[in-house]
């Protein structure tokens, strides 16, 4: 596997992939389904504020907790942490909201307007967290054309590419929008393991103290955008989609900040171990819910 040490799995095979799943999600929708959606407003504003502040808010006691009782933990670790808290969400939730057949319209439209306000909310987070924390110094903003393109080319083209070819070609591709789904996970899975093999002396030399930290994280503000999500009002697809795009971050954000804003590449580890965290308790809670979940709520809506 001599090839593996050529080609970085992560920096251009993983792209593409997530590319053909956004396509993927693309043939599952219509403009109707936007359209339904925006009928009720309530419901993507709901949304894009319980999943902005979920995460932040599950930081924000991590911190609190921390600081009161005067807890030994490492500085990078908690730092990688706050940073963490300062990101949007990432195109990868898209793709985990398809697997469980939650509100996969809800979830492109929160993805994209994550992205958008980031501009906000990001550099606010960034001073809310520094007056708790001096490490934080210097003032973080973001490179506008480049998250732009970003969200541009990794959900809005082909996720609209996938729309167009539904809508161009009904008879062919509504048959077979399972098989193409079913060989972009197929896709992934390859891609994950062929990663998991490339960064394995990485991970078995460097994860252990942050592991722990990331799946935490990654649970608590999961079940903390679902609670959050069903206390103000959503119905449960709406909060399983929530949950998601709550706990997962664009780490791309975290990289920019933590080198070129604190200079500090140790406390990229953290946001790097995360993405490992996704996977275990991401894929699982999607599994976990479409097996266990959504024929139980589908049930209870039919008896009713």
């Amino acid at each position: 596997m001599d090839w593996l040490s050529q080609v970085s799995v992560q920096e251009h095979l993983f792209p593409l992939v997530i590319f053909f799943f956004a396509l993927a999600i693309g043939i599952e929708l219509t403009v109707g389904h936007f359209k339904v959606l925006l009928a009720r407003p309530h419901i993507p504003v709901l949304g894009t504020l319980v999943h902005t502040v979920a995460f932040p808010l599950v930081v924000g006691v991590i911190l609190g907790v921390v600081l009161f009782f005067g807890l030994n933990v490492e500085d990078y670790i908690l730092l990688g942490i706050v940073l963490l808290a300062l990101c949007p969400s990432g195109g990868f939730s898209n793709l985990l909201v398809l697997l469980p057949r939650a509100d996969i319209a809800l979830s492109v439209l929160l993805t994209a307007v994550s992205s958008l306000i980031s501009f906000v909310t990001v550099p606010f987070f960034f001073w809310l967290f520094a007056q708790f924390l001096p490490q934080l110094s210097g003032e973080v903003s973001l490179p506008v054309g480049q998250t732009l393109l970003s969200l541009l080319f990794m959900v809005v083209i082909p996720v609209g590419a996938g729309m167009a070819w539904r809508a161009k070609f009904p008879e062919y591709v509504v048959p077979r929008i399972r098989k193409i789904q079913n060989l972009g996970q197929i896709s992934l899975y390859v891609v994950l393991l062929i990663m998991l093999i490339q960064d394995w002396d990485n991970l078995v030399g460097g994860v252990g103290p942050v592991m722990p930290w990331a799946l935490g994280l990654c649970f608590v503000s999961l079940a903390t955008g679902f609670f959050l999500s069903r206390l103000v009002g959503l119905g449960p697809a709406d909060s399983a989609t929530v949950a998601i795009e709550s706990s997962i971050r664009n780490l791309a954000v975290a990289f920019l900040i933590a080198t070129t804003v604190l200079d500090r590449v140790d406390i990229a580890l953290l946001p790097s171990v995360y993405f490992m965290a996704v996977l275990i308790v991401g894929l699982g809670f999607a599994r976990f819910w479409r097996v266990r979940m959504a024929p139980r709520y589908a049930a209870r809506s039919i008896s009713e």
